[in-house]
């Protein structure tokens, strides 16, 4: 009767409470808010979701994959009224879409950027940004500024009327919940390219493709970055190597953690695919070539598209007709197709508690 009393009456610490629901998936933790109060309380509050996302959210990158499942992450069409969304940036299990990413913009035209947790199901669109009649959009970015524990949204647009064309560029920020136009120098040093796959999102800062002027006039190929801290632009050289030169495509990229680009090289019969890595950030002088990988050129398998790797042996690679495929770096050896995919737009993505209402 006493060990009945004892067993009863015994609580938990509330700090191995804490401990242990920060491991948990979010999918449970919901369920868990009905439990009690002081769990609804917890789960809620902002100490506790940072340190979910540290402790769980960073052992759970998935896939988030628009209108398709993949690794039990997904995203109904029905949240959208609209069907076609791009996928801008992934960062703390917030994943932030657009109807557009470059275009000319119409007085009338609205540019309808979200932002979704697809662990929660909350989304939320960002009030509307000014543009100008026939504003050419030239991207947007989407990042964290950890000094600010802010989310922001970047836009770059070229602003014309009859007299000028300027660079344009407004920031939004979600803790004002409002943009703001910001001035930048040299604007016309470099121009960017749209990302349409990867994830430009690194270090508190967005990154795009993109073209500049040499000092002989010949346009070359770099990196351009928003930083989101001191939101500033800033350019990062690619490597002086010929995996660079002539005519391949790169994309931005993570590999093992590093700042990355895979270099697509067409050759007879071959694809080369080589992947670079930055080891200091920001250093240009510290790429280096961590992979070359030679896939054959056959009638259903035209170009891959990395993704990410996965286990530190494995890169996760997309083809042209929606599929994923596995390349074992310690075998040099591809896997099989394993999926056929819906839709072109994935992205990887961390499970998290993040929510943007609540900073509201």
């Amino acid at each position: 009767m006493r060990r009945k009393e004892f067993v009863g009456s015994f609580q938990v610490p509330e700090e191995i409470e804490r401990e242990i629901l920060s491991r948990l998936p979010v999918k449970s933790l919901f369920r868990f808010k009905t439990v009690k109060r002081s769990w609804r309380n917890l789960i809620e509050d902002s100490t506790f979701i940072a340190m979910h996302l540290n402790c769980y959210g960073s052992n759970t990158d998935g896939f988030f994959i628009h209108e398709c499942y993949s690794y039990g992450i997904q995203l109904s069409r029905s949240l959208f009224d609209q069907p076609r969304k791009f996928i801008i940036g992934s960062i703390n299990g917030l994943v932030c879409l657009s109807n557009t990413i470059r275009c000319f913009l119409k007085k009338d035209d609205r540019l309808r950027i979200h932002i979704c947790n697809p662990s929660t199901r909350e989304i939320m669109e960002l009030p509307q940004c000014y543009h100008d009649h026939n504003d050419f959009l030239f991207g947007i970015g989407f990042g964290f500024c950890r000094k600010l524990n802010d989310y922001k949204v970047v836009k770059v647009s070229n602003c014309r009327d009859s007299s000028s064309s300027e660079v344009q560029v407004q920031v939004y920020s979600s803790n004002m919940n409002s943009w703001k136009m910001i001035k930048i120098e040299n604007p016309s040093s470099w121009a960017l390219l749209p990302l349409y796959r990867g994830n430009g999102c690194f270090n508190g800062a967005f990154h795009w493709q993109g073209l500049k002027k040499s000092s002989s006039k010949k346009i070359i190929k770099t990196i351009v970055s928003f930083q989101f801290d001191e939101e500033v632009f800033r350019e990062i050289n690619l490597p002086n190597d010929p995996d660079f030169q002539g005519n391949v495509e790169f994309f931005i990229t993570e590999y093992r953690d590093f700042f990355s680009s895979l270099v697509v090289k067409p050759e007879p019969n071959v694809n080369v695919y080589k992947v670079w890595v930055m080891k200091e950030y920001g250093v240009s002088d510290s790429w280096i070539k961590q992979l070359n990988i030679e896939v054959p050129i056959s009638q259903d398998q035209v170009i891959f598209r990395s993704i990410r790797d996965i286990k530190y042996k494995d890169i996760l690679f997309q083809d042209s007709h929606h599929r994923f495929t596995w390349y074992d770096t310690k075998s040099k050896q591809m896997d099989g197709q394993s999926q056929l995919l819906l839709q072109w737009y994935c992205i990887r993505c961390k499970e998290s508690l993040v929510s943007l209402s609540q900073k509201r």
